[in-house]
């Protein structure tokens, strides 16, 4: 499919995910699922002094339960995610990677103002090192930071609920694999059905040994740990006769000059009549190579028509980047040709 494809619904159902992440009282809530796979075989792994509260918990000993699914999870996962709020959308990607020894993160981004992120790392909300799943991003500038706890697992499935006092019956999300690169994310807030994203592995990620590399739970309001930075500046000749689109896609292969490849992260900003230059800061992204394409939507229409189409203008294409491990990098590109 081609990466604009996979972009714009995710625009969208970005929008809707990180909106319903706070409840109207403000309380910060993550995404839940319901009961995709069955849990005949699932065993309780919370311990009984946290505050979650739907609750037969029990204590997971010295060992942090659910730690096989990290592995399990590292990867660049593109799928549709349908029973939003908001409806079906096409394609979500998360690549999810290694941010620091000890967390597994993957974020996604609409505009500077809105993104969405997934980590995992092992905390202790009820006093015991538990596996803690987190979900949230920026909302119209706002942040969103959700924590979920491991409440049960089963062979191929992982439930974790919220870690304030109204647990599961507030945020309920289950991973649950259906192959080696097959997996569904099943969500329900407050027992109403958030998002069910089925998602297949399209790129392998390895993932540090052993991860994490330190068991010590982190702090409950933990920031993540710092990532570096992609700044792209990109230019053109002709100004803009109306206000357009400017899209950066990141990928680790090439693409066409259909854009049929898997974004690992895209970004969009918007350019204004008689531009003739943008830039597109992408923060917490993985270090490491990319192939870099960006795009001049100079009528606007392509989160429409989800693939640039004539007068458009292609940059940068397939132009091999590196992200430096620490700080910004920045990039610069032009407009090279138009559709």
């Amino acid at each position: 499919m081609p990466a604009t494809l996979m972009l714009t619904p995710r625009s969208i159902l970005l929008s809707c995910l990180v909106l319903a992440a706070c409840n109207e009282a403000g309380e910060p809530a993550a995404e839940g699922s319901s009961g995709a796979a069955s849990t005949s075989a699932s065993t309780d792994v919370t311990p009984t002094s946290g505050d979650m509260s739907s609750g037969d918990m029990s204590s997971g000993g010295d060992e942090v339960a659910g730690l096989e699914l990290l592995p399990r999870l590292a990867g660049l996962w593109s799928g549709p995610a349908s029973m939003t709020p908001l409806g079906t959308f096409n394609m979500m990607n998360m690549d999810l990677r290694a941010a620091s020894g000890q967390v597994l993160f993957a974020r996604a981004d609409l505009d500077p103002l809105n993104s969405l992120r997934f980590a995992f790392e092992v905390e202790a909300p009820g006093g015991v090192p538990t596996l803690v799943y987190r979900n949230g991003g920026y909302f119209l500038g706002l942040l969103r930071d959700s924590r979920t706890a491991l409440v049960e697992q089963g062979e191929d499935s992982w439930r974790f609920c919220f870690t304030g006092a109204q647990g599961c019956d507030y945020i309920d999300a289950r991973w649950t694999f259906s192959g080696a690169d097959a997996l569904v994310f099943d969500v329900k807030v407050k027992g109403t059905q958030h998002v069910y994203w089925e998602a297949v592995r399209k790129e392998p990620r390895a993932l540090p040994e052993p991860f994490p590399s330190d068991l010590t739970p982190l702090a409950s309001d933990a920031e993540f740990p710092p990532m570096p930075t992609l700044k792209v500046d990109v230019g053109w000749a002709m100004p803009l006769a109306q206000g357009g689109e400017v899209w950066a896609i990141v990928t680790t292969g090439d693409c066409d000059f259909q854009l049929s490849c898997t974004a690992s992260r895209s970004l969009r900003v918007m350019a204004s009549a008689g531009a003739t230059s943008a830039s597109l800061t992408l923060e917490q992204i993985h270090p490491g190579p990319y192939k870099l394409n960006v795009i001049l939507d100079r009528n606007g229409n392509m989160a429409t028509t989800l693939y640039p189409d004539a007068g458009d203008g292609l940059g940068g294409i397939n132009q091999a980047i590196t992200v430096d491990p620490t700080g910004e990098t920045a990039v610069k590109t032009k407009v090279l040709v138009t559709l």
